[in-house]
C-alpha cells in the first residue's frame, strides 16, 4: 500500500474518502507532522495503490491496515478517516479498540447503509465496472463541495477521482454497502474523538452529524462552517486543529 509517512511522534493515521486518495489531506499533512508520525495511504484502487488486491469487506481492509501498521513498528495510534475513511476508523476501532488512542471522524456517519442506498452503491459498482471512474468524476465533485466552491478545487478533484480503477470503485462501493450499523457502538467509544462536520455538507446532513457527536461520550463537535462534504480541502485550517487536538 503506497503511503506518506512524515515527521515523528505518536503516530496518526489519516483514511481517505470515496472515491479520492491521500490527496485530499495535503493541507494537514506538513503542519500535523510537527506534532505526529502522520500515516497517509491510498487505499487499495485509489491513488498509488491502484494495482494492489482489493478488499472484501471493511473488516478485511482494517486488517491489511492492522498488517500495514505492524510492518511500521506502530503498536498504538490514533485514526482520522473521511467519509468511507470514517467508516474504517469505526471497523479498525471493533478490531483493535486497545491499539486506538484516539478517533477523528470526518465529514462521516455512524448509520449503516439504507436498502436504498445499498442499491445505490450496487448501480455504481456495476457502471464502474463497465466504464471506469470518469463518471463519477464528472458528478461527484459538485456534490461533494459546497455551493460557490472555487473552481480550482473543483479542478483538483476531478484527476484524483479518475485515479482509481474501475474494480476499486466496486470493491469499495460494495464494501461500504455491506457495512454494519455503527450506531450502537458509539456510546462505548472511550478514546479522545473528535467529530468535524461542513455545515453544508449535501451528504451527511448536519443533524445526522451533530447526534453523532452527541452520542459519543465527551466527543467535541468541530463545524466548517463554510464547508461541504469536503472540510479539510474547503476550511483547512480548522480541520488542521481539530486534529491537531487529538495528540492533547
Amino acid at each position: 500500500m503506497d503511503l506518506l509517512d512524515r515527521g515523528e511522534g505518536p503516530a496518526l493515521l489519516l483514511l481517505h474518502g470515496f472515491p479520492l486518495d491521500r490527496r485530499i489531506w495535503e493541507a494537514q499533512g506538513e503542519p500535523l507532522a510537527e506534532r505526529f508520525r502522520v500515516l497517509a495511504p491510498d487505499l487499495p484502487g485509489f491513488g498509488r495503490s491502484a494495482g494492489l488486491p482489493l478488499p472484501g469487506s471493511l473488516e478485511e481492509a482494517a486488517g491489511s491496515l492492522l498488517g500495514l501498521l505492524d510492518s511500521l513498528g506502530v503498536d498504538r495510534f490514533a485514526a482520522a478517516g473521511h467519509s468511507m475513511g470514517g467508516y474504517l476508523v469505526f471497523a479498525l476501532y471493533r478490531a483493535a479498540p486497545a491499539r486506538i488512542t484516539g478517533m477523528g471522524l470526518v465529514a462521516t456517519r455512524a448509520a449503516a447503509d439504507s436498502p436504498e442506498a445499498r442499491r445505490a452503491r450496487e448501480e455504481t459498482a456495476l457502471r464502474a465496472l463497465r466504464e471506469g471512474p470518469g463518471f463519477l468524476a464528472e458528478s461527484m465533485p459538485a456534490r461533494q463541495t459546497s455551493e460557490g466552491a472555487p473552481p480550482d478545487l473543483l479542478d483538483r478533484l476531478r484527476p484524483i477521482m479518475r485515479g482509481a480503477t474501475g474494480e476499486g470503485v466496486a470493491a469499495w462501493s460494495r464494501a461500504m454497502a455491506a457495512r454494519p450499523d455503527a450506531t450502537p457502538d458509539l456510546e462505548r467509544i472511550s478514546v479522545p474523538t473528535v467529530v468535524v462536520a461542513g455545515r453544508r455538507d449535501k451528504i451527511v446532513p448536519a443533524a445526522e452529524s451533530e447526534a453523532m457527536g452527541r452520542a459519543i461520550p465527551g466527543a467535541r463537535m468541530v463545524w466548517c462552517e463554510r464547508s461541504g462534504h469536503l472540510p479539510m480541502m474547503e476550511e483547512p485550517d480548522r480541520v488542521t486543529e481539530a486534529l491537531r487536538g487529538l495528540g492533547a
